[in-house]
């Protein structure tokens, strides 16, 4: 059957062989005078993809063979063990394009294509007398992608029938004028290209920017930068004096065991400090991390001990997918009996895990404050601090320094492994109470802001 456009009026009819007229009250969008309504089977020939015989050897095309105009053939055939499902073999100067919904693979068969076997996931084009280049463009414009989209069916996979591809509806302009479009978009391709490599360097610091901040706050918050000192507070030379006094007190208890490790990092008297740490405020003090608490080693909780129900534990593996400071809510339980012989994690210690499989699964520290008690298994440690705000340290041993001084001190190569005794040795910048609390705050309202 025939068909035929006319334009009375400017309005568009579609006339049938013999038939009258029918008049077409749904086309997209206004074109200009000189340009033309017609069905894409008027423009271009839709080539059946039925057997084609063939001598030799073919390389083989899916659609999945080709992702941004790379060419990969998914294997060769012959003329004996070629593909049992229809398919055709590509020519030269032909148009191809997926039949899927939301897919779109338009190509202009080239050296690289022709003569290769195409799977019947393509429909090909091949071209009257328009320019090629024209219909690839209008092709993979979005109103004509649209277009297809909306006529595809199917259940498992929907797909456009040949027939539905045909009717779709295209703006067609004179030939020479298909040339200047054609022109006129090659010559945005560069900056196109241009305009890609930015959007994508764009998304990728969009993505990374907001954790990179945090991290930059935290690096400013313990070297005294984010919030103002306040001569009123007391010196965090005082602080650490008491905590020491408390650490005694608790030995003598027997409640916890002294630390042969422990040092303590004082400013001399010409005010330098001959480590490479952050320089700090006059009223604040460096101390190593054993100084201000206690670390307990977790003792092995194994992965067939775990239940969906019982008692809350946290195993190593488990502390890798948050990097913020949390109510850690337990993924894994245990029985009563395993439980009971397990040490603990208590409210307002930090979870650390000493064993991981690169720099960056031991890089992490989080604070936990929920009230109920959860068991801690092997390679896996937990800080006890004594009359310190717990977030102050987390943000502490979050921060790019407190990151770089653990990956400084873990060693191994495939398995990469941290020990208490090496945790004890980092030194901590150590503002006065109340100053840690104002940086908690500002921190946490920084973080909401970016969030």
């Amino acid at each position: 059957m025939k068909l035929s456009k006319v334009c009375f009026h400017n309005c568009y009819y579609e006339k049938f062989g013999n038939n009258e007229p029918v008049k077409i009250d749904d086309l997209p969008f206004n074109i200009p005078d000189s340009w033309m309504w017609i069905r894409l089977g008027m423009s271009c020939k839709l080539i059946g993809t039925g057997i084609e015989f063939f001598k030799g050897e073919k390389q083989y095309y899916s659609t999945g063979s080709i992702k941004e105009n790379n060419f990969v053939p998914e294997g060769s055939y012959n003329f004996h063990n070629r593909p049992s499902r229809a398919n055709r073999i590509a020519v030269m100067g032909e148009l191809i394009d997926a039949k899927m919904q939301n897919t779109v693979k338009v190509q202009i068969i080239d050296n690289r294509l022709a003569g290769s076997l195409l799977s019947t996931g393509f429909y090909v084009l091949k071209n009257y007398i328009n320019n090629i280049e024209y219909i690839k463009f209008l092709i993979l414009s979005n109103y004509f992608q649209k277009s297809k989209d909306k006529k595809c069916s199917g259940t498992t996979q929907k797909a456009i029938t040949d027939e539905e591809l045909s009717s779709i509806i295209i703006p067609l302009p004179p030939l020479e004028e298909q040339q200047r479009i054609v022109d006129k978009i090659n010559s945005f391709e560069p900056l196109l290209e241009k305009y890609d490599k930015v959007e994508k360097e764009l998304s990728k610091l969009e993505k990374e920017f907001p954790e990179k901040l945090k991290r930059s706050i935290l690096q400013y918050a313990i070297e005294g930068k984010l919030v103002n000192q306040d001569p009123d507070d007391e010196p965090a030379s005082v602080l650490l004096e008491r905590i020491k006094q408390e650490k005694e007190r608790l030995i003598k208890e027997g409640k916890i065991k002294r630390d042969k490790n422990e040092s303590n990092i004082y400013q001399g008297d010409d005010k330098n400090y001959y480590e490479q740490l952050p320089v700090i405020p006059i009223n604040w003090i460096y101390t190593d991390l054993g100084s201000l608490g206690t670390l307990t080693r977790g003792n092995g909780i194994k992965r067939n001990e775990t239940t969906k129900n019982g008692y809350p534990c946290v195993r190593y593996g488990e502390l890798y997918t948050t990097y913020k400071t949390l109510f850690y809510k337990a993924e894994s339980f245990i029985s009563f009996n395993l439980f009971n012989k397990s040490k603990k994690i208590r409210k307002n210690d930090i979870i650390m895990a000493l064993t991981g499989e690169n720099k960056e699964d031991i890089s992490k520290a989080v604070a936990y404050l929920g009230n109920e008690e959860l068991a801690m298994g092997g390679d896996m440690t937990c800080f006890s601090n004594h009359m310190l705000e717990p977030l102050y340290l987390v943000y502490v041993l979050n921060s790019p320094y407190g990151i770089s001084r653990k990956r400084e001190l873990a060693t191994g190569d495939i398995i990469i492994h941290m020990s208490n005794d090496k945790l004890s040795s980092i030194q901590i910048p150590l503002p006065p109470l109340r100053e840690q609390m104002r940086i908690i705050y500002k921190i946490d309202t920084i973080n909401r802001l970016i969030d």
